[in-house]
Formats: C-alpha cells, sequence, structure tokens
C-alpha cells in the first residue's frame, strides 16, 4: 500500500439483477483507515453512432429512471456476457431504430465512471442503413427514434441539451473524424 493503492479487506453485495450489481467493499486506506466503498458492476454496454447516407446521425428519444427524465442519446445496450461488443452495438442499433449497421467501425472503449463503477462503454460508428423488418425494441424499452444532421446533434451535445456522455463523446468524435477526411 505504499505505492497508494487501497487493500480489499471484504466484499458485500447487496442488490443484484441481470444488468447490474451493487457491492459494498470494506478497504483500508494507505493511512490505515477503513472504510465502506459502494462500487456499481456492470458488464458494460455498447454504443453506436450511425450516420445515414444524407449525414444524419439517428438518435433515440426514451425515458431514463434515475433522471426521472427523457435523453436523446445514441442507441445502445448492454453487451452479454461472452458477447462480442461490435455484435451488441450492431444487434442494439437494429433493436432500438430498426437500421443495420454498415461499415461498423470500433471508436473507443471508455469507463464511464471511475469512482463508481466497473462500467465500460464500446462506442462504435458505422453507415445506418434502414431495415424495413425493424425496430424491435425490448418489452421495457419505449423509444422514439430521431434524425438529425450531425452538426445539429454536435451543437446539442456542446450546448449541454445532449448530456449522456457516450453520447456526447460519439458525436464530438465522429464529427473529428469525417472533418479529418480528404474531401
Amino acid at each position: 500500500m505504499e505505492d497508494g493503492s487501497w487493500l480489499t479487506l471484504g466484499r458485500d453485495y447487496l442488490y443484484r439483477n441481470l444488468w447490474c450489481a451493487f457491492r459494498v467493499d470494506e478497504v483500508r486506506l494507505p493511512g490505515g483507515q477503513e472504510i465502506k466503498y459502494g462500487v456499481l458492476e456492470s458488464g458494460g454496454f455498447a454504443a453506436v453512432v450511425p450516420v445515414t447516407d444524407v449525414g444524419d446521425v439517428v438518435l433515440v428519444h426514451q425515458w431514463r429512471q434515475p433522471l426521472a427524465g427523457f435523453t436523446l442519446e445514441l442507441p445502445s445496450g448492454g453487451v452479454d456476457a461472452g458477447e462480442d461488443p461490435r455484435e451488441a452495438a450492431a444487434r442494439e442499433l437494429f433493436e432500438e431504430t430498426g437500421y443495420r449497421a454498415a461499415g461498423l467501425e470500433c471508436l473507443t472503449s471508455v469507463h464511464t465512471s471511475t469512482g463508481r463503477s466497473t462500467e465500460v462503454c464500446h462506442l462504435f460508428r458505422c453507415r445506418a442503413v434502414r431495415d424495413e423488418r425493424g425496430p424491435r425494441p425490448e418489452p421495457t424499452e419505449f423509444i422514439e427514434v430521431v434524425e438529425l444532421p450531425l452538426e445539429e446533434a454536435v451543437e446539442m451535445a456542446l450546448s449541454g441539451v445532449i448530456s449522456d456522455a457516450a453520447t456526447v463523446l460519439g458525436l464530438l468524435w465522429t464529427e473529428k473524424w469525417l472533418y479529418q477526411m480528404p474531401r
């Protein structure tokens, strides 16, 4: 612990479901003090920035219970145990929007809240191709599909109208990538 790391003395799970678990760790700090520390465990999720041939980004408008309000976000969803995040991104895009992913590319993987959670977001971008067989949302998903010009969505992210971290990162990263391409 001379390096500043914490020593885990015990771990107690208070809640588990299919998507996450909440645990409380008993830890000893480098100075010797013992505390309890809450951690949200998650298998992570995949999010995708789908851009249509006309340059619109496909987003989803949905209720988010932790915020007690609606958000505008990238299509996203959990990565099942043993599943490739790329497959999860493509699956979620179709289920939530009715679009298929063409040319799916990985942007990055980031930890969403390092002080509170083990969650990792796997972020992708693709060309969105409409598939008339979709969408097929899960029973708990009540989603409105919204298509906006990428530039407008980026402005909404920069002004705080879009506040979901994965969505903001994905939009900014995609805009940067598009403007670096030779024209």
